[in-house]
This record gives structure tokens, sequence and C-alpha cells, in this order.
């Protein structure tokens, strides 16, 4: 279903809800016709009462489902912006470095973030799996291993790289796999039952006037439908056109080339 997400957020989020109301008010005809009003009117009490307990049961779960997902876009965009500001930082000590390894050690960090913003972002925005370890990074670490300091100066600012560079490493390691993180199937399981649960109580309400009854289910099942799609949209944080952008990356490289 994550192709899903390769269509416009717009088109796909419209689609999403019509199918789903669609759905919902053409449950209601057919419910109609076999259960007749009279006897929904007289269910009415009861039919209110477990309503209300079972929309409240289903807001908390959609509530954390919500909460989850948001933060995992948060993380996603956190390790993104660490591991871009790692690299910020190389570029910059870079220039305390001996002048023999100066040019290697640029080089590397500028192809590796190139990688990641014309390769890695495509593929992760496609579904496709990033692996944690990347020729262009481990070509970053032969550069700095290539570093032979001499004066004093020299060593704080490579001790330091060296620790800036663990950064990068570890930070991508989080990219990748925030970028793998979704709402595990058992989850969803929940969501689309309850939700399903909760729309068939709303065919319980025994009133006369259908139009009135299925404009009232149409209402709620968009709005059902629009909670959905937004933990499906943020459930992969790199997926699709709702997703982490490589900005951090392509500032770092417009400063670099400025």
């Amino acid at each position: 279903m994550i192709w899903l997400l390769q269509f416009p957020p717009v088109l796909l989020g419209i689609l999403w809800v019509v199918i789903i109301v669609g759905i919902s008010v053409g449950g209601l005809v057919l419910f109609r016709k076999a259960v007749s009003h009279t006897r929904l009117e007289n269910a009415n009490p009861v039919s209110s009462a477990v309503f209300q307990v079972a929309g409240v049961l289903y807001a908390v779960l959609v509530a954390f489902v919500v909460v989850v997902v948001w933060e995992q876009m948060g993380n996603a965009e956190d390790a993104s912006g660490k591991e871009a500001s790692a690299i910020a930082d190389l570029l910059r000590d870079s220039a305390a470095l001996p002048a023999a390894n100066r040019a290697d050690v640029d080089r590397s960090l500028v192809a590796y973030t190139r990688d990641v913003i014309d390769n890695e972002f495509p593929r992760m925005r496609r579904g496709e799996s990033i692996s944690e370890q990347s020729e262009t990074l481990d070509a970053v670490w032969q550069s700095y291993l290539k570093v032979q300091p001499d004066t004093r100066n020299e060593i704080a600012f490579f001790d330091h790289a060296i620790v800036r560079l663990n950064d990068l490493s570890a930070n991508r390691k989080l990219r990748v796999s925030t970028g793998d993180a979704s709402v595990p199937g058992e989850l969803w399981v929940l969501l689309i039952g309850g939700g399903a649960v909760l729309m068939a109580f709303t065919y319980l309400f025994g009133t006369r006037d259908l139009l009135v009854h299925g404009l009232a289910i149409g209402l709620t099942a968009s709005l059902l439908a629009f909670v959905m799609y937004l933990i499906f949209a943020l459930e992969h944080p790199y997926v699709g056109a709702l997703s982490v952008q490589p900005t951090p990356f392509i500032n770092v490289l417009d400063y670099w080339n400025s």
C-alpha cells in the first residue's frame, strides 16, 4: 500500500474520502432496507449510550496513533538536520587540518552530501530501503584516516572532527531507522476495525429522515477518512510528497559553494 503515497496528496486524499464516505452511506441505505426505522427508534437510548462509550475509546486510540506517527516525523526531521549539521561542522573545521589532506577531506564530504541529496532521498521517497552502510561515507572515513596532524592546533581539530564524524555516522543510522518506521499491522487492524464498528453504531440511530441520517454519516465518515489518511501519510516519514525533504543538506552545499 505504500505505493499509494506516490500519488499527489490532494488527489489521494479526495479519493480516499470519497471511497470511505461512499461505502459508509451505501451501507446505511442497505441497512435501512433491512431494518425498520421504528425498531431503531425504540433502541435509540441504548444505541446513544453505547455509541458514546465506543466513540471515546476509539478517540483515545486514534489520538495515540497520531501522536506516535507525528513523533516519528519529528525524529526523522531531527535526524536529517543533525546529520547535515555534522557535515557542515566537518567542512568548516577542515580548514584547520594539514593542507595536504584538506582537499581530499572536503571532496569526500561534498561527495557524500551530494549522494544523500541526489541518490538516497529520491530512493527513500519511492519507498526503497537504504543501507546503514554507505560507500561515500566510508570514503569520508578513509580520507580522515590519512590525516597525520602535527601541531597542537591540528591535533585538537582532528580529535574534534573524529567526534563529529562519529556523530555523522550515528545520525545517518538514525535517519535510516526512522525511514523504515511504520505503524504496526496490529494497530492498523484496530484502527480500521474500530472505525468500521464506530460507523456501524451510527446506523443504529432511529430517524425517519434518511437524507439527514445519510448526511450525518457522510460527515462522520469524511472526518474519519481524513484522520486515517493523516496517519497513513505520516507513518513513513521519507515516502511520498508529504515527507522529510533534504533541505538541510542542500543548505550545506549552498553555503559551501557560496
